[in-house]
């Protein structure tokens, strides 16, 4: 009785952070299109100022520029309306979406979340991509110990591949306590790695956003590479000198949680 009740909850936990992934990627989806409004808008403001400065321009093109400004600004007030309360997604998550958009306060313009990371990422700044990715495999390979080949398994399917990996392949059974045992460790280790500050809503789809626009190192440095890549210490400099200023405090707990899961397995920081 116990292990059902076990079991009931164990699922019921794992439909909730489910469902709070989609939650967070649908906001990821609106703040992206009010991105594209804004800079639509700014492109109007332009069009606008160049109609008042420029000789011999018509007045009746003006006065149609300004009524569709004024339209697209309905436009936009109605879009953020729509979408207001869509989910109840953490705040410290959209503040992340907001800052990973933006350049340092600098910089002038306002990019998209690939394009604030350089065209051509170097060593120092692939590191970055790095970090991320060895917590990942990390957490997986903790979790599916049994499992040497990990292709397609991210940290935000866990759930639906701890189902895949307790399936038959011919029957089609699912193995119910091999099941169990896999989200069980999974919790296990989330519950360990939220002491350091790591949250299961939030920092899963921010690794995955480091990895995708910053890669991985392409090949393990040598003695000579100047990167002693299982030093903390120089881990930790790269990241407060190559991120941006508003990526480092998530990047940095991601380095201490890889930190404290290689003082738990013994193994060094960065596994090739």
């Amino acid at each position: 009785m116990d292990l059902e009740k076990t079991v009931g909850v164990l699922l019921s936990k794992n439909e909730q952070l489910e469902l709070e992934n989609d939650q967070l990627k649908s906001m990821l989806s609106v703040v992206k299109e009010n991105i594209d409004l804004r800079a639509k808008m700014q492109r109007f403001n332009n069009d606008s100022l160049e109609d008042l400065t420029a000789p011999g321009r018509k007045p009746s093109s003006l006065w149609q520029n300004t009524i569709d400004e004024r339209q697209f600004r309905k436009d936009l007030q109605q879009t953020k309306s729509s979408h207001e309360h869509r989910t109840s997604s953490p705040v410290d998550f959209k503040s992340f979406i907001q800052c990973s958009v933006h350049t340092d306060a600098n910089e002038k313009e306002v990019h998209s979340c690939q394009a604030e990371v350089p065209l051509v990422v170097k060593g120092p700044e692939r590191l970055l991509g790095e970090i991320a990715y060895q917590l990942d495999r990390r957490i997986l390979s903790h979790v599916f110990q049994g499992h040497k080949r990990l292709y397609g398994f991210t940290l935000l399917n866990v759930p639906a591949k701890i189902t895949e990996v307790s399936t038959h392949p011919l029957t089609g059974k699912v193995d119910e306590g091999y099941r169990l045992h896999l989200t069980q460790r999974h919790a296990d280790l989330m519950e360990w790695l939220s002491q350091f500050g790591y949250k299961t809503t939030l920092h899963p789809p921010f690794t995955e956003f480091v990895v995708n626009n910053y890669g991985i190192l392409k090949e393990r440095p040598g003695d000579y590479s100047g990167m002693d890549c299982n030093n903390p210490d120089f881990l930790r400099n790269v990241i407060i000198k190559s991120a941006p200023k508003k990526l480092q405090k998530d990047l940095l707990l991601v380095l201490i949680c890889l930190c404290n899961m290689t003082e738990k397995d013994k193994k060094p920081l960065l596994l090739w």
